[in-house]
């Protein structure tokens, strides 16, 4: 039974937070500088795929030859009209977050929760994800899509309007599969999933999902851009080469990097383990147990901050012994969260979701030899996020906190925190319209002298060869930034 710190939050609060969310990501979005693949879908190359079907040549067009027709639409359109890139952007945003909130119990408390969302993605998902258009718009629409059908199924619906539900299903499934690869496949998954779990109570919605599902499938990889061969798509089933990619990558995005979830989720579990009434010698391993990973990631991240990242996020080189190490221990650590889950959540079905839709994504990815990036694991992240509040909820709940002092706490960190990312980003927007209104930047083959201030906050951190002359020169003069 929640108690008061877990009291529902009334309508004119959330109104007023889900606002401030829409105005704070309008004005981040805004301010975000494009990068790389944003001025392709931009210029000349986006134009030709737009009108061949995203289709072309792999030898100029590679990757970007592909079957996320939605994807690939929706970054054309927000690269050419910025009204509608920071509309886009704002809902998009915000709507991930209503629908964090809506699936963690609608308190006050999930609702500070979901806000910080954002500011704890570690640096590869601000750089791939956040800070750029092209990750936005493949990987936040086709997440809004499928947690918006989990809402669905625990949506209590109105009779009146049970008739379209299956026909709303289906939308979402066929739409959230035309984004991204890794999605397209665990949608399916999850619509398989679901139906396992109704069995004997299957609706025509569950069925009409799976149909999307499918649908969009088989629309996006008979792309004849999926049956060419291609340096930009390479799969390995190699287990040597799997296990040293997930050792000295992968896992890093996956687990490691992700500091604040993990102390959160380990606090939570050593808090509620702790006033459980388990067995005394399960109470006390699964206590210390829990406390010793959170040591060990404290320190491990203090020691990675020695060693550099290259732009990618990802080790140029590593001593083996650490990141076999490193990957062994993640395996466990994953293995531990299944169990404290298993412990605490038993029957909690959207728990047990969660953890599979993780493997779903994740599982897929551990084949990938090219490209490797983290912000596939992205869309993990934020299945882990929605265990971690289911976590940190309960112990709030269980240790009877002051509700008052720890509201306070997080919207203090809420504005703080907000308050630092929107200064960085208006920072770097004012720091690069000072660098691309210069002679020397349209120049052929003349790069950047320097850097903006926050590189994290652009893609590839803000590699000097990944701005576009004649995109700054358009928008100089549209708004009338050129100086004499």
């Amino acid at each position: 039974m929640f108690n008061k710190f877990n009291q529902q939050a009334k309508k004119p609060i959330t109104i007023i937070a889900f606002v401030a969310s829409f105005i704070y990501f309008g004005f981040f979005r805004f301010w975000m500088i494009p990068s790389g693949d944003d001025y392709f879908w931009w210029g000349n190359q986006g134009t030709y795929l737009l009108y061949h079907g995203f289709y072309g040549p792999q030898a100029t067009y590679g990757g970007s030859s592909n079957g996320r027709y939605f994807g690939n639409l929706l970054e054309i359109i927000t690269m050419h009209r910025l009204t509608f890139a920071v509309l886009a952007y704002a809902i998009g945003w915000t709507l991930l977050i209503w629908c964090i909130w809506k699936l963690s119990g609608k308190t006050i408390a999930s609702l500070l929760l979901s806000l910080l969302f954002v500011f704890t993605l570690q640096g590869g998902f601000i750089n791939n994800v956040l800070a750029w258009n092209a990750g936005f718009v493949n990987y936040v629409p086709p997440m809004i899509l499928v947690l918006l059908y989990l809402i669905v199924l625990e949506w209590d619906i109105p009779s009146k309007v049970k008739p379209f539900i299956p026909i709303l299903t289906l939308l979402l499934a066929f739409s959230a599969g035309l984004f991204d690869e890794n999605m397209t496949i665990a949608s399916v998954i999850l619509a398989i999933l679901v139906i396992l779990y109704y069995r004997k109570k299957t609706k025509a919605l569950h069925i009409t999902y799976l149909i999307g599902a499918i649908l969009s499938a088989v629309i996006m990889f008979i792309h004849r851009g999926y049956h060419e061969a291609s340096i930009h798509r390479v799969t390995t089933f190699n287990p040597n080469k799997i296990w040293q990619d997930y050792g000295t990558v992968t896992h890093f995005w996956l687990v490691t990097f992700n500091i604040a979830l993990i102390v959160a989720i380990l606090l939570a579990i050593f808090s509620l383990t702790v006033k459980s009434n388990l067995p005394v010698i399960r109470k006390w391993l699964t206590a210390i147990v829990a406390a010793i990973f959170l040591v060990y990631y404290i320190f491990i991240n203090i020691y990675l901050k020695t060693i550099p990242l290259n732009d990618g996020y990802s080790y140029n080189a590593l001593d083996p012994k650490l990141w076999n190490r490193e990957g062994i221990i993640s395996v466990i650590f994953i293995l531990f969260i299944a169990y404290a889950i298993f412990t605490f959540f038993k029957t909690d079905p959207k728990m047990w979701l969660y953890v599979l839709l993780i493997g779903a994504i994740a599982g897929q990815l551990l084949f990938v030899e090219s490209p490797v990036n983290p912000r596939g694991y992205f869309l993990t992240y934020i299945f882990m996020y929605l265990i971690a509040m289911k976590f940190v909820l309960k112990a709030l709940d269980a240790i009877k906190v002051n509700q008052y002092v720890i509201n306070l706490a997080l919207l203090l960190a809420l504005i703080f925190m907000g308050g630092n990312y929107q200064i960085k980003v208006h920072t770097n927007y004012v720091a690069n319209l000072e660098r691309v209104n210069h002679p020397q930047f349209y120049k052929r083959g003349v790069l950047f002298s320097k850097h903006i201030p926050y590189r994290e906050f652009v893609w590839t951190n803000d590699l000097t060869n990944q701005q576009s002359p004649a995109y700054w020169n358009l928008y100089l003069t549209k708004h009338h930034l050129i100086k004499n």
